[in-house]
């Protein structure tokens, strides 16, 4: 599973459920970066690079990360961007993987190309998983994204013996959309939790 689909999918099981899980879900809005000059895209993908680098450095020193968006790139909401470090845990791996598989067009080894659909996803994964951290919007200058997003994921498994959900993740209070999960499983052991969608805040 590559990094795009760990964020859409947002699925885990704990450890110790052992059972052989199948994941599947995808986000169906559009990708809005094809419209993004080249130049005003390759500057956004360094500063989200460079973000969820310095994320990532100051969670494991545990420091506070704040940050201003660049107003010649993205349309800078009002202050200070604080990341949330409970969200930073539960989004951890999620924002490796995705810093990882952009690092050439991050250091600036590779441009992104706009007609570049795959990489946009990447692009896009990024983006979503630093609005979660941040708990704001981050869009483009001259971007036009929908009003919420839609989600979709599954997962299915012979036994649950601990805890698995269709969707888990962290939502922030300023995000919106519509999110459907299902779990099916052959058999529930006594103390198990098989749960379609959760926000962190409980199942839905």
């Amino acid at each position: 599973m590559n990094a795009l689909e760990k964020v859409v999918d947002a699925c885990r099981a704990d450890p110790q459920n052992g059972a052989t899980r199948r994941l599947g879900g995808d986000i169906v809005d559009p990708i809005t970066l094809a419209g993004i000059t080249a130049v005003a895209l390759n500057e956004g993908v360094r500063f989200l690079y460079e973000q969820a680098g310095e994320i990532l450095r100051s969670h494991r020193e545990r420091r506070a990360v704040t940050t201003l968006l660049p107003p010649e790139v993205f349309e800078a909401p009002a202050g200070e961007l604080v990341a949330e470090p409970d969200v930073v845990t539960e989004l951890e791996s999620e924002l490796r993987l995705l810093r990882r598989d952009l690092g050439e067009y991050g250091q600036g080894v590779d441009l992104v190309d706009p007609r570049d659909t795959e990489v946009l996803a990447l692009v896009d994964g990024l983006r979503r998983t630093l609005e979660a951290i941040y708990g704001a919007p981050i869009a483009f200058r001259g971007e036009t994204r929908p009003e919420g997003t839609r989600v979709r994921g599954g997962v299915e498994v012979k036994e649950v013996r601990g805890y698995v959900a269709g969707v888990r993740a962290a939502v922030g209070s300023a995000a919106s959309g519509d999110i459907a999960g299902r779990v099916q499983a052959d058999s529930v052991e006594p103390g198990g939790r098989a749960i379609g969608v959760d926000l962190g805040d409980g199942p839905v």
